[in-house]
């Protein structure tokens, strides 16, 4: 999935339900910098608009950094703080390059710009004890076949 877009009012198409929401997917094995391709798919995406009654299916294989949200700040093990605002958007405080990510263990320094809680330091740190960014990379591109787009 790369875009969640709701419509208020509902969008204008040429079959009813109009739809109040669009979901952009792309086909496994692509990244929207490799767009576009020769289908008929403008870079964005393929639209679908859950609610107009086709059924769809959809297995979640991966869920990169389910133990942070949007906003988090945390603190690696070399001692940057970062900002994340997505599994792929990592923002050091230092306004260096980001380079290859944060370097785990992670520790959570605020959450939604207030002080973290103590659960939610347990978990980030517990979550991020073994392992790196660089695997989670490795984990969703082996899954997706693609590559985050910078």
């Amino acid at each position: 999935m790369t875009a969640v877009e709701d419509h208020d009012p509902p969008l204008r198409t040429g079959s009813l339900p109009h739809p109040t929401r669009t979901v952009t997917v792309l086909r496994r094995g692509l990244s929207y910098r490799e767009f576009p391709d020769e289908s008929h798919l403008d870079g964005s995406g393929y639209g679908i608009h859950p609610g107009d009654g086709i059924p769809y299916t959809f297995e979640l294989l991966l869920r990169p950094y389910a133990f942070l949200q949007t906003g988090d700040e945390v603190a690696d093990a070399m001692g940057r703080a970062w900002r994340f605002d997505g599994p792929w958007d990592w923002t050091p405080f230092d306004g260096e390059p980001a380079g290859p990510g944060p370097a785990w263990p992670l520790s959570l320094l605020t959450r939604a710009g207030t002080p973290r809680s103590a659960e939610a330091a347990e978990a980030v740190a517990a979550s991020t004890a073994s392992g790196s960014h660089q695997d989670t990379v490795r984990d969703w591109m082996a899954l997706t076949e693609a590559s985050p787009t910078p």
